[in-house]
Formats: structure tokens, sequence, C-alpha cells
């Protein structure tokens, strides 16, 4: 049987570490640590210094919200091991390209051989995230943005994509009494999500690019430790 934790969210949950190393019954035991699950979101060369608007060729994207609804650690050992965390978020990217703490989990200690991370649309079933995202019931992922860098050519990108998005981790990650703590890293990239194979602009507003922009959403994720809590891969610092 797979070891679930049921959290109730909030848009950040920075609030929630700061609880745990208060309450005596979430602060980490003798069998388990702390590992701090993180988003942020990768801007294009072309956007650096800009607040608040990622461009992408013709494209330019002001809101960009999607939901994870599902963080799951495969245990090296055995799946029954395995550890979960089965409750939805939202995150905007489009926000800004910082590190955003979004839960931090008390994870049993064990090896851990394979990161995945599931977006599902919101369900009415999913409570308070649900009433608060009205844009996102019953969706994954909503954008807004316009074209051809003319506010008055506005566009909304709405989609209810399932998928499940896989990272192997390599040496596995260790969570034991020697190392009690790490941080994880979920990485997406909005400059691969409305552009074509060659980087030609897709438009959001035809139907006949939809397909294309549900892969390239779905392509555009990368989960990664990250010891020092630089919002990079771990020996990719330089």
């Amino acid at each position: 049987m797979k070891l679930t934790q049921k959290l109730t969210l909030t848009l950040v949950l920075v609030s929630a570490a700061v609880l745990s190393s208060c309450g005596s019954s979430t602060s980490p035991t003798a069998t388990e640590g702390k590992v701090k699950f993180s988003v942020r979101s990768v801007a294009p060369p072309s956007t650096v210094g800009l607040n608040k608007t990622q461009v992408v060729g013709q494209v330019t994207i002001t809101k960009a919200k999607i939901v994870i609804n599902e963080i799951e650690f495969e245990n090296e050992l055995n799946d029954s091991l395995d550890f979960e965390l089965e409750e939805p978020f939202v995150h905007d990217l489009a926000a800004d390209t910082s590190l955003h703490t979004v839960a931090v989990l008390q994870v049993p200690f064990g090896m851990y051989k394979e990161l995945s991370v599931k977006v599902k649309k919101l369900r009415n079933d999913d409570g308070a995230v649900f009433t608060q995202n009205p844009e996102l019931q019953n969706l994954s992922v909503y954008v807004e943005g316009f074209l051809d860098n003319d506010t008055s050519k506005k566009f909304i990108f709405t989609s209810d994509l399932t998928a499940k998005q896989k990272q192997k981790f390599n040496p596995p990650l260790v969570i034991d009494s020697t190392q009690t703590s790490t941080n994880v890293v979920l990485s997406i990239d909005l400059s691969r999500w409305f552009v074509d194979r060659s980087g030609n602009p897709l438009d959001p507003k035809l139907p006949d690019n939809r397909s294309q922009i549900e892969n390239n959403i779905k392509a555009s994720f990368k989960m990664f430790k990250d010891d020092d809590d630089d919002g990079r891969e771990d020996g990719d610092d330089d």
C-alpha cells in the first residue's frame, strides 16, 4: 500500500514550512525527512528583465496557470513504499521566473528512483482550490496573452489535458539520517508552448494547433534535485 500524504494547499505553501517546525505532529521523526518541492518557469532569452510577461516569438503570454494534481516519489526497493502527495495546487508560470516553494513534505527515509508529476483538471470535489480558481474549473491549463506584439489581439487558450510526467534520479534521491532534507524543483519552459518544431509561432486561436500546443506543454516539464536551493540542477551551476 502506497504512503499518501494529504495536505490543504494554499496558493503558495510557505506557511506549511512554518507549521511543520512549530507543531509536534508534523515535525520530522527518526524515520522521515523534509523534501521542499518548488516550481519555477523558464523564460526565453528575449524576455529577460521583463515584468510579468513572457514573449514567445509572436505570442506574448501574460498569464499561464497550470494545475498540478499529484506528486509521487517512487521508491527504489518496492512500489509499496512509494510516497504520494494527492492534493491539487495552481501555479501561474507567467507571474515571474523566480523559485516558488509550493509544499514542504515529510518523506519516509529511503532511496527514490523517480519523481512523477500529474497535471489534471480541477474538479468540483477538489474543495477550496476549485472555488478559488474559477478560470480553471474543469480545466488543467489556462493561458492569456496577445499576438503580434499587439495588445488588441488578445487570446485565451484553455485545456483539460491530463498528463503524467516522470523524471528518473541518477543516482537515486536518498533521504536518511545523514541527509534529512533536500530540495526538488519542477521547471516548466514556457518558451516551448506556442512554437512548432522549427521554432515558428503557433497561433493558439487556431483549432488545428491545439494538439501540438498540448504536446508542447507536456514536453516542457523538467524535474531535478537542487541541494543548494538556487533553482538550478545540481552540477549545472556554472
